[in-house]
C-alpha cells in the first residue's frame, strides 16, 4: 500500500502562517502543488491537502523552505512573520513580472521563495472571496 502524499513530495509549497501560538512558536499551514499541475495560482484545486506544522525560531527557515542567500533570510527572518502571511517555495517561476505575476509555472532546478499575499492581484481574489462567502455565494 503507498503512503500518503505529503506537501514535502511536492516540489513548490504553499504556506500560510495560520496563528502565532506565543513568542517562539507559529503554527502554518503547508500544502503541495497537486500532482500534474505545471502552471497555477492560489487556487484550491491547484493545491493537495494542507498539513498543520509548528515552527520554532531554530527550525523555521528549513521548514519553510527558505533559500540560503542572506538577504532573503533577512528579508523573511523570524521576527517578521505574523498571521496571515502567505508564501509560495520551491521549483517555480513567476508568469511575467515577479511583483505582480499572472501565475507561476513548475520549473524544476530554480529555488524560489516568494510571499504571495503582497501580489495585488492575490489580495484582490482574496477580498473578492471573502465578500462572496459573507454574501452566502461561494
Amino acid at each position: 500500500m503507498a503512503g500518503k502524499r505529503s506537501y514535502r513530495d511536492a516540489p513548490v509549497w504553499r504556506i500560510t502562517v495560520d496563528e502565532k501560538m506565543g513568542a517562539d512558536l507559529f503554527r502554518v499551514l503547508i500544502c503541495g502543488l497537486a500532482p500534474g499541475v505545471h502552471e497555477f495560482s492560489d487556487r484550491l484545486e491547484d493545491w493537495g491537502p494542507e498539513e498543520e506544522v509548528w515552527i520554532r525560531p531554530r527550525t523555521f527557515a528549513r521548514l519553510l523552505g527558505l533559500p540560503a542567500e542572506p538577504e532573503l533570510r533577512e528579508a523573511f527572518a523570524w521576527k517578521r512573520l505574523s498571521e496571515g502571511q502567505v508564501f509560495l517555495s520551491g521549483a517555480f517561476q513567476a508568469l511575467g513580472d515577479r511583483d505582480s505575476p499572472l501565475g507561476f509555472r513548475l520549473s524544476p532546478g530554480r529555488r524560489e521563495f516568494l510571499r504571495l499575499d503582497q501580489v495585488k492581484a492575490f489580495r484582490e481574489r482574496l477580498k473578492r472571496q471573502y465578500s462572496d462567502a459573507l454574501r452566502g455565494r461561494g
